[in-house]
């Protein structure tokens, strides 16, 4: 293999990734559909506060978090439709970190005065202010999150696709391998939970600013919400069947190789 080579499936990984995308894009619609619904709704929210003035520090660093929350959530998004679940894992631990800290602050006032005195506040600080509050999450629930997000941003042998190269397999490199949609899958339903308590936080604690700016908003935000459980269920059953799918591929891989074949 010479250089004119190498340049020449570099510039063909785009045309990999565009029909990839094509293809993901089709299969995801339910997901993707709603996580655009979702995001219209926080755009909406920006405009509206963006009207008004934070009430407090503690309002102001909430807004900001939510921003972070969101821009890391959005650059999620086109990953979905490559296929590119391993590199939107640490983008999604950090929406996540940054998501469970803004519910925090809330809930703890003397927590977001450290934090907006610039003071360092670990994640599992966080989980325990959400665990003890009436208004947060269970803290078994948050530590099984933190630790997929963790476990899943370095690098494992459960998340690296094997690709063969050299053994069944000549070139690897970007969307030409074809991703796991268990996998992919699984990612989606801990992605829309995401979604899911991102907003409900955001349109609870800013409620009566919304309603004012809009009568309708609420309704609205009630219809989106109503669409999450049926993407869920489809999702999980989808996780099922492609899972079964590909550890009856795999089981035929690995027996064919030990065959000797």
């Amino acid at each position: 293999m010479k250089a004119e080579d190498g340049r020449r499936v570099y510039v063909e990984l785009s045309e990999y990734a565009a029909i990839r995308t094509k293809v993901l894009s089709t299969m995801l619609e339910p997901l993707t559909t709603i996580i655009d619904r979702y995001g219209e709704l926080i755009c909406q929210v920006t405009l509206i506060l963006g009207k008004t003035p934070p009430a407090s520090g503690r309002d102001a660093a909430i807004r900001d978090l939510m921003a972070d929350v969101f821009d890391f959530l959005m650059e999620t998004r086109p990953l979905i439709s490559k296929g590119k679940v391993a590199i939107a894992y640490p983008l999604a631990r950090r929406a996540y970190e940054s998501l469970s800290l803004m519910i925090a602050c809330h809930l703890d006032e003397s927590l977001a005065k450290r934090w907006i005195a610039g003071k360092q506040i670990g994640n599992a600080e966080v989980r325990r202010v959400l665990g003890k509050h009436p208004l947060g999450e269970p803290q078994e629930q948050t530590q099984e999150l933190y630790n997929f997000f963790s476990k899943t941003t370095h690098p494992n042998r459960d998340q690296i696709t094997q690709r063969f190269l050299g053994d069944g397999n000549e070139f690897v490199l970007g969307a030409i391998g074809r991703p796991s949609l268990a996998i992919l899958a699984d990612y989606g339903i801990k992605l829309l939970n995401l979604w899911l308590w991102f907003v409900a936080f955001i349109c609870f604690i800013y409620a009566d600013v919304l309603e004012r700016a809009d009568p309708d908003f609420h309704k609205t935000y009630h219809d989106v919400s109503a669409s999450v459980n049926p993407v869920t269920k489809w999702l999980g059953e989808q996780f099922n069947r492609v899972l079964a799918e590909e550890q009856a591929e795999m089981a035929g891989i690995t027996s064919r190789t030990n065959c000797g074949e």
